[in-house]
């Protein structure tokens, strides 16, 4: 069975993962590097390096501007939204 991808921007949490040593003082976060660096060796998943403006994650995790979620909405092969305007519904005025 081929392993998971996971596209991770960050370059130091993608040598953490791949590292052999763990330097840290939380316990739950020194199991979770274990539990990560066991998945890794075994094949299960496989973290890759993407650039920022290539996580098509990114829309999910942060606010960007318009013309990158449309981007990314894209390239997850989304529709994109023809009209970016909220719609207001006009309510009649009591006068």
């Amino acid at each position: 069975m081929a392993p998971v991808s996971i596209h991770c921007d960050s370059q130091s949490t993608l040598s953490k993962a791949y590292s052999q040593v763990y330097i840290g003082k939380s316990r739950h976060i020194g199991l979770r590097h274990s539990y990560v660096r066991d998945l890794i060796s075994n094949g299960v998943i496989s973290i890759m390096f993407v650039r920022t403006k290539k996580n098509l994650a990114d829309p999910l995790t942060k606010g960007l501007k318009k013309d990158m979620v449309l981007k990314t909405s894209l390239g997850m092969k989304l529709k994109p939204i023809s009209n970016w305007l909220p719609i207001v519904e006009t309510q009649p005025t009591l006068e």
